[in-house]
């Protein structure tokens, strides 16, 4: 997960300074913002995977209820770091957007492609 996590960060990283060549400042640092937001979003799951590992338990209601809950926690600070970003920060939001997405098909891939730890 934690290869993943870092591979995630490196296209991150490439997709931003890529932006930023082709469509100037404000477009890398919101394609930054963007994919930073995915990480969050894939640093919860990471962190909650980790959290699981030492909190083992074998209840399929409380088993449920942690990954609703983990899902709408996601679910809202994605919303809102992505409606701050765009009303709050004025960034590009295409940008933003091309960044998220771009976030996520890396953080996709990575978990694929890559062993759990």
């Amino acid at each position: 997960m934690f290869l993943a996590y870092a591979s995630q960060g490196s296209v991150v990283l490439i997709a931003a300074m890529l932006a930023w060549a082709w469509h100037g400042a404000e477009a890398g640092e919101s394609a930054l913002y963007g994919g930073l937001v995915a990480m969050l979003n894939a640093g919860l799951l990471v962190w909650r995977w980790w959290r699981g590992r030492h909190d083992y338990h074998c209840d399929g209601q409380r088993h449920l209820r942690m990954f609703h809950r983990s899902s709408l926690e996601r679910f809202f600070i994605v919303g809102i770091l992505l409606a701050l970003g765009m009303s709050g920060f004025r960034l590009a939001p295409l940008a933003i957007l091309a960044g998220f997405i771009v976030g996520q098909f890396a953080w996709i891939i990575a978990v694929a492609t890559h062993k759990s730890d």
